[in-house]
């Protein structure tokens, strides 16, 4: 059995996502942004992106905490550039990827209804600048503007379709 990436964006839904997916596969959960700095928390409460610097540290921590689970896990991590996702790959091994991409409007709007995250809207746009879209075979790219239950069937579906994914 192989991680579970689920990425995207800020506001795109990842957590939500991922936590109803390790629920279905009885997999471990693990939430990239516990894995942050206070510093970085900080800078990006303030309206300021995180750099290349900023995350290399935080991605490691992100793959050591899956791995410390001792067994695959779902991972709900931004991982926007295709240097991050092979940050967590050096780690992790191969992994199924799971991309939520959506309407900027509508992922702006579930932003700006959050309670409680450090995350501003204003980060947005910094963040569609960042972002590598994935490719290749074990990738997933879903539309946030489908209901939750779908995009979980969906992404069920694909990481256990395969006996080598199961």
């Amino acid at each position: 059995m192989r991680h579970i990436l689920v990425m995207g964006i800020c506001g795109t839904g990842k957590s939500t996502l991922a936590v109803l997916l390790a629920d279905r596969l009885h997999r471990p959960f693990i939430e990239a942004d516990d894995y942050h700095s206070s510093e970085a928390i900080a800078r990006m409460a303030s309206g300021a992106a995180l750099t290349d610097d900023d995350r290399w540290s935080w991605l490691d921590r992100v793959a050591e905490g899956a791995l410390a689970t001792g067994e695959p896990s779902v991972v709900a991590c931004s991982a926007l550039k295709s240097a991050y996702r092979d940050r967590l790959r050096e780690h992790l091994g191969p992994i199924d990827v799971i991309h939520l991409q959506g309407d900027r409007d509508l992922i702006a709007s579930r932003m700006a209804a959050r309670e409680e995250h450090y995350m501003p809207v204003s980060l947005i746009d910094s963040q569609l600048a960042d972002l590598e879209p994935p490719s290749g075979e074990a990738v997933l790219t879903l539309d946030i503007a489908h209901p939750l239950g779908q995009l979980a069937d969906a992404a069920q579906d694909f990481v256990t379709r395969s006996p080598l994914k199961a």
